[in-house]
């Protein structure tokens, strides 16, 4: 039975989500640049593992991260015989991260107490971040692999490692940040879908 003003449980929580929604983007979206930061520490580190040879550091320019090149790796120009000038690849982080506005928005809408939510939220905030770290290495190593020469024999690409290396990009790009939150919010809050799609 409805209760209240005639809503159903599911429908009050639909609409608690969209008002929390604006509030969640908002801030997330001012955020960004506070979490650019230890993107670029946890994304340096990795990439200089990976590509020691290759990739200089990650830092944050702004919300971007730039991606420093070491510059004897790049090819020269084969017009003028001088290196390729370009040594910085950019990178915005802030296309793999929308699901944590998304997740806040769920999860601030759902049944529970603060404290169970808060646990729940702080569990999720780290699992998201880790998505968005992978997304943007799967862009990384994409753009080095498919462009540079150097970055191919590092990996020893084959024709099928790049079709691997495209697959994690469009996982880490067009799925994840859509996919797990709501996945996520699911399995955390699974007794509680009995009470919401109640009639």
């Amino acid at each position: 039975q409805a209760r209240g003003c005639g809503m159903t449980p599911l429908g009050r929580f639909i609409l608690r989500v969209f008002l929390w929604l604006p509030l969640c983007f908002g801030v997330w979206y001012f955020a960004t640049i506070l979490i650019a930061v230890p993107l670029a520490l946890v994304l340096d580190l990795l990439m200089v593992q990976v590509f020691p040879d290759l990739v200089r550091m990650v830092t944050r320019d702004g919300n971007d991260l730039l991606v420093v090149l070491r510059l004897e790796a790049l090819p020269p120009d084969p017009y003028l015989n001088v290196m390729a000038p370009a040594v910085a690849h950019s990178i915005d982080p802030v296309k793999y991260g929308y699901g944590l506005p998304l997740y806040t928005a769920l999860v601030f809408a759902a049944p529970g107490t603060e404290h169970e939510k808060l646990g729940h939220w702080m569990l999720g905030v780290s699992i998201l971040f880790l998505t968005q770290v992978f997304g943007v290495s799967a862009e990384i190593i994409k753009d080095l692999v498919f462009s540079l020469e150097t970055a191919r024999q590092q990996l020893g690409s084959s024709a099928l490692g790049r079709e691997v290396i495209a697959l994690a990009y469009q996982l880490g790009y067009l799925i994840l940040p859509s996919l797990a939150p709501v996945g996520m919010w699911v399995v955390q809050f699974r007794r509680y879908l009995a009470e919401l799609v109640q009639l």
